[in-house]
């Protein structure tokens, strides 16, 4: 046999564990239900009063990485997000697809703050804690992202679409980017109309498509030494089809986070200021100040208690609001993956400016909740 052909046959049979399968994907989830007892007073018009049993932000995934060699990972997963309560529905949760080395983890693709994808500020803030994973009647921070909220004081954009994202560690420093390009092409519907020509910035002409009109920039960074967490960000809204002159929506939020465990106990806060568009007519705001305070106090190697109040201004409404958050709840962990807790949470929303002045909405729920993550 021609020797330059056998050694190249062997050369061959011993490259190829080199480009063997050495992927990993897991399968993974949550089952997360509530009873939940909630009564509700709307300026003096009291209902409520019912118990229901509630899904708490079920899911199920996919994750999974590659070896590529050299320190290089090729990162992926899916996730989606079921009723466990009812067995109906299956929504998008999220999904990517990334790069990971020495240097860090690059994804793109739907991302939240699970995984390997990103959200900076809605990772951050939820460094103040909780007895539910931030889902559910006793979320201390919302991941909304909307005007309104999602039922809390402290809303902040946890799941976006289109996006791009970054973390890495520098000398300790937990640096986390997202850069997300939203609404793809919704200012098509506006080219021509009074909405898009009272925007200074309408570059269109009617039946002209303008790409991403709506854009999120997100930076954090936080650092821990010892028993001390303190942390920065900010999140830029590029909303290009917005009026400026309208105080609807936020133009940019600034965060600072900090937490210290004493041993006995810990205790966490964060503060934050996001400047809208234009200012209200109300009452002259262009801002909303809010602050977060919360303490958790472990009982046993597996129990304990947590409790947080929350302040919110919404001058971004029509009507400027007030909304107050206190909240107390006992949990016990069976194990590192199953918990059960019972807490008591109060949301108050009060208008502070303009005719309505003085209304006030309340709202309490009584919950009891059981997790099992697998």
């Amino acid at each position: 046999m021609n020797k330059k052909l056998v050694a190249a046959a062997l050369g061959l049979a011993f490259a190829a564990p080199v480009f063997a399968d050495s992927s990993n994907v897991t399968l993974y989830g949550r089952v997360h239900q509530a009873i939940d007892h909630q009564s509700q007073d709307d300026d003096g018009d009291k209902t409520g009063g019912n118990i229901a049993l509630e899904d708490v932000s079920s899911r199920f995934g996919i994750k999974g990485q590659e070896d590529l060699g050299g320190g290089l990972s090729l990162v992926f997963g899916y996730e989606f997000s079921v009723s466990a309560d009812s067995n109906t529905g299956v929504g998008g949760r999220h999904s990517y697809i990334g790069m990971k080395g020495a240097w860090g983890t690059f994804v793109a693709g739907k991302q939240d703050g699970g995984n390997e994808t990103v959200a900076p500020l809605y990772t951050q803030a939820s460094l103040t804690g909780g007895v539910s994973n931030q889902g559910g009647p006793l979320t201390t921070i919302g991941g909304g992202g909307t005007a309104l909220g999602n039922g809390v004081a402290i809303d902040r954009v946890q799941r976006v679409d289109n996006s791009f994202g970054y973390k890495t560690n520098i000398a300790g420093i937990q640096i986390e980017a997202r850069h997300a390009m939203t609404s793809g092409n919704n200012l098509d519907a506006l080219a021509g109309t009074a909405a898009n020509n009272n925007n200074p910035n309408n570059d269109l002409t009617p039946g002209e498509v303008k790409e991403n009109a709506t854009r999120q920039t997100e930076v954090a960074a936080t650092y821990k030494v010892g028993a001390l967490t303190i942390g920065g960000g900010f999140n830029m809204f590029d909303q290009q089809a917005q009026d400026p002159t309208v105080a609807s929506q936020p133009e940019r939020t600034v965060q600072g986070v900090a937490a210290y465990n004493f041993g006995s106990f810990s205790v966490a806060g964060l503060v934050a200021q996001t400047s809208l568009y234009g200012t209200n007519a109300v009452n002259g705001e262009d801002s909303n100040t809010e602050y977060l305070l919360s303490a958790t106090v472990p009982l046993s190697a597996n129990s304990g208690i947590f409790g947080a109040y929350a302040d919110s201004e919404r001058n971004n409404l029509a009507d400027p609001s007030e909304v107050t958050q206190a909240q107390i709840a006992y949990y016990y962990d069976f194990s590192k993956r199953t918990r059960t807790y019972v807490g008591f949470n109060r949301l108050e929303n009060e208008v502070v400016a303009g005719a309505n002045s003085g209304e006030k909405f309340e709202q309490d729920n009584f919950t009891i909740g059981l997790r099992h993550n697998f």
